[in-house]
């Protein structure tokens, strides 16, 4: 509440109105981006599971790693990349020890 201003004023509820119109917008313009992001990753987990794509598997298991640089990002991705490996008959190692290299080398 603003002391030099009449928020009761016609002007201030038309400004009020637009911005609750704004935040509506921006809510559904995220909720519809992270859908987006939702369906584009279901898309692309068919093409790796179907092999549909000549090389995504082993391009997949060869960029991921440097594509997150998060460690929480890589530990929630871990058992994607250990099924893309299984998939292309790579070994795959422990899930501690992969998380562990990427916790500054700790063993």
């Amino acid at each position: 509440m603003s002391l030099l201003i009449d928020e009761s004023s016609k002007e201030q509820q038309r400004i009020n109105e637009l911005q609750r119109q704004l935040n509506a917008k921006l809510e559904k313009q995220s909720k519809d981006e992270t859908r987006q992001k939702i369906l584009l990753g279901a898309f692309f987990l068919d093409l790796l599971k179907h092999d549909k794509v000549d090389g995504l598997r082993q391009y997949t298991v060869d960029s991921l790693d440097k594509f997150l640089s998060r460690d929480g990002d890589r530990t929630l991705l871990s058992p994607v990349l250990t099924n893309v490996k299984k998939l292309i008959g790579q070994s795959v190692s422990p899930i501690n020890k992969l998380q562990n290299t990427h916790l500054g080398d700790k063993q």
